[in-house]
């Protein structure tokens, strides 16, 4: 993982350790996002797809944390900035650079 003047950079090699982790958290913002065209609460199909991903983001990276938990804790420890960092993206908080 490399800084870079836009925040960082990672790659898919970054990734791999956490590769449960990710994968679960797009799969549960997925299917927020279907479920937010299937309820249909705004009036616009994007908002309401961009919603329910939105919305299911945070759940999805808690979950994501349970299954890395479970299938390989160690890659928690080893990798915390790359997990610290998702988590920051699926709460809509991004780090400023200083």
């Amino acid at each position: 993982m490399k800084d870079s003047q836009f925040g960082f950079q990672y790659s898919t090699e970054d990734l791999r350790p956490i590769r449960p982790l990710f994968t679960t958290t797009v799969i549960v913002q997925v299917i927020g996002a279907l479920l937010g065209f299937w309820l249909a609460p705004f009036p616009t199909f994007q908002a309401n797809v961009i919603a329910g991903g939105f919305s299911a983001s945070f759940p999805g990276f808690l979950v994501g944390l349970l299954v890395q938990r479970r299938l390989d804790p160690a890659a928690l420890q080893d990798n915390r900035v790359m997990v610290r960092r998702m988590g920051l993206i699926v709460t809509g908080r991004m780090e400023r650079n200083r």
